[in-house]
């Protein structure tokens, strides 16, 4: 399943990066990240009501497509914000990838990007052209990941329909010629009302009642087999940077005792979700790319933060094996948070295979609970 595209793109935004995309574009940090903010759903809200046709959806497939991107500018985006000719252009190949999404309301979409923010209208049209690589980046290698068709593509973008409505600055729909934010993503679906059609026989006609608490009964398995959309919630962290994360999730609780908890209740054990590595290797899932680069987020944002970090396996293969893959594992999640900057000497790591099981390994979820990797906030 794809990820989260607000998630999937704001992981890549971490201070040190938006700080370096505010002196490109000439305002505070502070009031670049406000436009962060906005423009993410904002783009997000442009590509799900281009996709809400068949055709337009086509075309943004088009514009995903592996000979339209450089996949390398999501993994190599802080590095292109340097100045100088990569700089120029990653913001060329921005301004083209705009025009192709808006279709000639650039300009309209910068205006609402500064007027939320308070970034100038001139320093919103260059840093929506810093971040559209980005955000195309990020989309076309989820649509490539997961081999999504057109109306995959489409049914995707529109699984954000919510969050982007929620988010998104409120002229956006006018911007995009919508006549209203719920149009946004194209209209809702209709409302679909089973209708009986019963042959009038004598006697019959004292049982009609009970029709619509049959059909009622006949529509409750569709609805508890809908999947619940998850609920995103914004944390501003102290020193000024906003993470948007899933209610109820390990950056969530991370957050959350960061700000509010007490050093009586260190160590704090969190259990990482949405953080996957490929089969009997130390290599992390893209999916997992949004928790690690929030998790730095955190971690930058304070800087007397000290954590232990432990992997685990079920008891599935050889014993020894499964300690030395746990042990890496463990070090690749350090590994990264180092390479992004965070210093090494606040980590430390340990593995402990299958020895610390924390459900049965006799059934498929016991297993999946046990092949864990954990947090522990010791100093805070």
């Amino acid at each position: 399943m794809a990820g989260n595209l607000f998630d999937l793109v704001s992981g890549y935004l971490t201070p040190s990066v938006v700080s370096k995309m505010a002196a490109i574009v000439g305002e505070s940090p502070a009031q670049t990240q406000k436009a962060v903010d906005v423009a993410i759903p904002a783009l997000a809200g442009a590509a799900c009501n281009r996709a809400s046709t068949p055709t337009g959806a086509n075309e943004l497939l088009a514009m995903l497509s592996p000979s339209s991107l450089d996949a390398s500018v999501v993994s190599n985006f802080a590095s292109l914000l340097t100045g100088g000719a990569a700089t120029q252009n990653l913001m060329r190949s921005g301004g083209n990838l705009l025009s192709g999404l808006l279709r000639g309301n650039t300009s309209s979409l910068a205006g609402l990007v500064a007027a939320a923010s308070g970034i100038s209208v001139p320093g919103a049209s260059s840093f929506l052209s810093l971040i559209a690589p980005l955000f195309f980046g990020v989309l076309g290698r989820e649509a490539s990941s997961h081999n999504l068709s057109a109306p995959g593509l489409s049914s995707f973008l529109s699984s954000h329909r919510d969050t982007i409505q929620r988010l998104a600055p409120s002229g956006l729909a006018n911007a995009l010629g919508v006549s209203n934010m719920a149009n946004l993503c194209g209209a809702p679906a209709p409302v679909e009302h089973p209708v009986a059609y019963v042959e009038r026989k004598a006697g019959f006609s004292k049982w009609i009642w009970a029709l619509p608490i049959l059909a009622l009964l006949l529509l409750i398995p569709r609805l508890l087999q809908r999947p619940a959309t998850p609920k995103l919630a914004r944390i501003a962290l102290p020193c000024g940077t906003v993470i948007s994360v899933e209610e109820g999730s390990f950056n969530y609780a991370l957050a959350n005792f960061m700000l509010t908890g007490s050093d009586s209740d260190l160590p704090k054990r969190i259990v990482f979700d949405h953080l996957n590595f490929d089969s009997a290797t130390t290599h992390l899932t893209p999916e997992s790319d949004a928790t690690v680069n929030n998790l730095i987020s955190i971690m930058k944002c304070y800087p007397t933060m000290q954590v232990r970090l432990e992997g685990h396996t079920d008891s599935t293969g050889d014993a020894t094996a499964n300690k030395t893959l746990s042990l890496e594992r463990a070090n690749a999640v350090k590994d990264l948070m180092a390479q992004a900057g965070v210093d090494p000497s606040r980590m430390s790591t340990d593995g402990w295979g299958q020895e610390k099981p924390v459900a049965s390994n006799d059934t498929d979820e016991g297993r999946a609970k046990n092949r864990r990797t954990e947090l522990i906030v010791v100093q805070r």
